[in-house]
């Protein structure tokens, strides 16, 4: 007997599966590439993975508060490219059978015990906004990014060195004269 998913991340799990089996659909008539429905089939998983993790240490007591990390300047890392599309509504483009599950989730993320939980482990906003921007979805207010600590004052520029004094230019030492022999003149040869 079949029954419906009740709890928040039953029906995340629901939503991902359906979506997954819609993006495997287009295999089956070529419209899109299978490197490229592979890596949108992980990427979809990878998120339902997560969440359900992230929901069950919720349920079990043990999920951490999230840390707040101070702005300190990193130097950058080239990324490597990602090979998935980008830009809001992307999986819509690709599949446009996926606008069902942009609308479930939409719906559950109006829901009560979702936004409850997601206000409880706000660590669900780096799982469930990327996914509102594949389906084109604007996250609700209770996914906004928190407000970033400002950051710590710039270091004032340093100061200028004071002028050197002139310098003088730079002049050999004369050279010493022969000094004149005393000794009387040379002895003459006989």
């Amino acid at each position: 007997m079949f029954s419906f998913p009740r709890t928040p991340p039953e029906r995340f799990a629901a939503i991902i599966d359906l979506l997954c089996r819609m993006v495997a659909a287009r295999i089956a008539g070529g419209r899109l590439a299978g490197p490229l429905i592979i890596l949108i089939w992980r990427r979809l998983n990878r998120m339902g993975v997560r969440f359900a993790a992230l929901a069950a240490r919720h349920d079990a007591g043990t999920l951490r508060p999230p840390r707040l990390r101070p702005r300190a300047p990193r130097p950058a890392r080239p990324r490597p490219p990602d090979p998935l599309p980008r830009g809001k509504a992307w999986l819509i483009r690709l599949v446009p059978e996926a606008a069902g599950g942009a609308s479930q989730l939409q719906h559950l993320l109006a829901d009560a015990e979702m936004v409850a939980l997601i206000a409880a482990a706000p660590q669900a906003g780096r799982i469930l906004r990327p996914l509102c921007r594949m389906l084109g979805l604007r996250p609700p207010a209770v996914l906004a990014l928190p407000p970033r600590p400002p950051r710590p004052p710039a270091a004032p520029p340093p100061a200028p060195h004071p002028p050197a004094p002139p310098r003088r230019p730079h002049r050999p030492a004369p050279i010493a004269q022969p000094a004149p022999c005393v000794c009387g003149p040379p002895p003459v040869p006989a």
